[in-house]
């Protein structure tokens, strides 16, 4: 596991020993980064960035790399949150971040809506749909902002009527979607 792109380019990041934690592949982070950055979307810079289901933070940290404003990472998890911190503790403890520990569909409003969310359940748990509810009804996403889901290619995944998939890309047993929020 290492970070793909930006300023920490090349760091390698602390993977997980824990089989619950499964972290986005370094291809699916490419090809994610790479969609966000030229072509679906207005890329992360700049952006504030919320990391839904966290795990290792390997999403956030490829954001900060890639110089978001701002990220904020949410795990219920202690070891998934205790590992986060160490990997960014990797990059030199960046202040531009924010560690909450809370389940993702029950995250509340912030001082702050996100640019881009980033929404990486656990597999086959119908998370996705009640954590998309959730940041609607928080108004956790600014207007035309981004959520990124990723979940089992066998899933069947229900989207909110706010939210307009924009791109979706199947990578083995994974697929991630970009979704636009519109109001």
């Amino acid at each position: 596991m290492r970070i793909i792109g930006g300023k920490y380019r090349g760091k390698k990041l602390i993977p997980p020993v824990d089989n619950n934690i499964r972290p986005t592949t370094d291809r699916m982070r490419e090809t994610l980064f790479n969609m966000l950055e030229h072509g679906s979307g207005r890329g992360v810079h700049g952006t504030k960035i919320l990391d839904l289901y966290a795990g290792s933070g390997a999403l956030g940290i490829e954001a900060l790399s890639r110089h978001a404003e701002h990220v904020t990472f949410v795990d219920n998890n202690f070891k998934s949150m205790k590992l986060i911190k160490d990997n960014c503790a990797l990059i030199g403890k960046p202040d531009n971040v924010t560690f909450i520990s809370s389940d993702g569909t029950k995250i509340q409003k912030r001082d702050h809506e996100y640019g881009i969310i980033f929404i990486d359940p656990p597999y086959r748990k119908n998370l996705i749909l009640p954590t998309l509810e959730n940041i609607i009804y928080q108004n956790l996403i600014s207007t035309d902002g981004l959520a990124v889901i990723e979940y089992a290619s066998d899933e069947d995944i229900k989207i909110p009527d706010q939210f307009r998939e924009i791109k979706m890309r199947k990578m083995g047993e994974a697929t991630f979607s970009i979704l636009e929020f519109s109001i």
